[in-house]
């Protein structure tokens, strides 16, 4: 034990659920708002209408898909957060769109506000459970055409 290998934790994630961190996120994915639409129940919302809404729902639309390293196999429920708050994804991800239940919002959400697929307020390793793989995973995948800002 003289020495400690740090590996993923040095992007802030957690490599165990054995013991608690306070680890802070090094990477967070995000995307923009791109379109918000009102739909009515019994409207599917993405391809193969894998999820169909039950009542009337506002819908966003979010710019970023599994063309840019967003995992696709994360499924309907799969939390984003918009504004702090956390929203289900609905209906699959799809190259370059995913979409996002909005209707619960608890202040508006607007074309162009900051969606955060991953990060600070939602841990990668949320998502790459949802992914049924690992963070390693999803840091590694994000493709290059999604812009890298350093601070």
């Amino acid at each position: 034990a003289d020495w400690v290998r740090p590996g993923i934790m040095l992007y802030g994630d957690n490599p165990t659920t054995a013991i608690e961190t306070d680890l802070k996120a090094v990477m967070s994915l995000r995307a923009r708002v791109i379109a918000i639409k009102d739909i009515r129940a019994g409207d599917s919302v993405g391809y193969g209408a894998t999820w169909t809404a039950t009542s009337p729902c506002r819908i966003a639309a979010i710019g970023i898909g599994y063309g840019d390293g967003y995992p696709r196999q994360v499924g309907n429920g799969c939390p984003v957060s918009i504004q702090g708050q956390l929203f289900p994804l609905v209906g699959r991800v799809s190259m370059d769109i995913c979409s996002v239940d909005i209707s619960q919002a608890a202040s508006p959400i607007n074309v162009g506000d900051v969606a955060t697929m991953w990060g600070d307020e939602l841990p990668a390793a949320t998502i790459a459970a949802r992914a049924g793989t690992i963070s390693y995973h999803l840091f590694t995948g994000v493709t290059q055409r999604v812009p890298r800002i350093y601070s």
